[in-house]
């Protein structure tokens, strides 16, 4: 974007100075000052609303949020997932936490063989997906989680 700005203000740079010489007019050399401003301006003003949400921590797309619910909710011994929260590291970089609820029949190992298995689907399916942390909680804990208030402080 940044470049095919300036490509396009020395363009105009060169259309006003030609036609400011060609017509020996120097009102040209002005106006095209004036469009390179508005050109660049534009850039600056579409530049900061793309990257104002990764500088926040934007939520990645609606699509993937689901294929990782999906991908992750498809695992044997995964009972639900309560919870997914997405952040952009990057255009193109997602770290994914997800607060799962495990079957009880499933040991520690199995619970741990399980995460394994959820991060490397994601990673493989969703290249973007940069880091994925999984949370083991039961439902009904993390619905007691949830409705617990804080106390100010």
């Amino acid at each position: 974007m940044e470049d095919s700005a300036a490509l396009l203000g020395v363009l105009i740079a060169l259309i006003g100075t030609y036609a400011s010489e060609a017509l020996n007019e120097a009102a040209f050399d002005g106006v095209a000052s004036i469009g390179i401003g508005m050109v660049l301006g534009a850039t600056a003003i579409f530049l900061a609303r793309e990257t104002k949400g990764l500088l926040i921590g934007e939520s990645a797309r609606p699509a993937l949020t689901r294929s990782i619910r999906r991908i992750a909710s498809e695992q044997p011994g995964i009972e639900h997932v309560n919870e997914l929260f997405t952040v952009h590291l990057a255009p193109r970089q997602v770290l994914a936490m997800l607060n799962v609820h495990f079957a009880s029949t499933l040991t520690a190992g199995e619970v741990e063989a399980t995460v394994d298995v959820i991060e490397r689907r994601i990673k493989l399916a969703l290249p973007e997906v940069e880091a994925v942390f999984v949370k083991p909680q039961s439902t009904e804990m993390y619905q007691r989680a949830r409705e617990r208030k804080i106390p100010d402080q």
